[in-house]
């Protein structure tokens, strides 16, 4: 089972963020674009950084499963939740430094923006969590991260002038 979930994450989430906010860019910039097929294009795109990906995706399943293991104590289980929220802060400014191409590397984005970055990984969990609370179909789900990734993206201070 954590096999499974850690190719999912590793194929559909990661690589699905960072087109995400690859295709917030390209209508920020652009203006009207078509969603879907640039975001599904840059998925493809993407899809081929493998390495990034399944690392990134062990270390979610990984936390997933410490999650599961510390439940029962509550010192432990404080300290995975306080690093999960850690890896979540990496994978959002990784995801806007791979896509907007605006930052050199994540740790100038740590120091430059750490309270918007803070900000916008609250606002990814509450909208995605909320997602499974009301048990969304998977399209909107991964439908639902656009929202989250518009947000973070004008958090984080992600190009918004139009090109003429």
């Amino acid at each position: 089972m954590l096999f499974i979930l850690w190719l999912m994450i590793s194929v559909f989430t990661i690589p699905g963020l960072i087109a995400s906010f690859a295709s917030v860019q390209e209508w920020q910039v652009n203006g009207s674009v078509g969603f879907f097929k640039y975001f599904f294009k840059k998925w493809f795109d993407f899809l081929k950084n493998y390495r990034l990906n399944f690392g990134l995706g062990l270390l979610a399943s990984m936390f997933i499963l410490l999650n599961k293991f510390t439940v029962g104590d509550p010192q432990w289980h404080m300290a995975v939740l306080i690093f999960t929220f850690v890896y979540c802060m990496v994978l959002v400014a990784t995801s806007f430094q791979i896509a907007t191409g605006k930052y050199e590397n994540i740790l100038t984005l740590f120091v430059e923006k750490p309270f918007p970055l803070i900000l916008s990984v609250i606002v990814f969990s509450i909208l995605i969590l909320m997602n499974f609370v009301l048990q969304l179909a998977f399209l909107s789900v991964i439908c639902s991260v656009s929202l989250p990734t518009y947000l973070s993206y004008r958090l984080l201070g992600g190009q918004v002038a139009k090109k003429d």
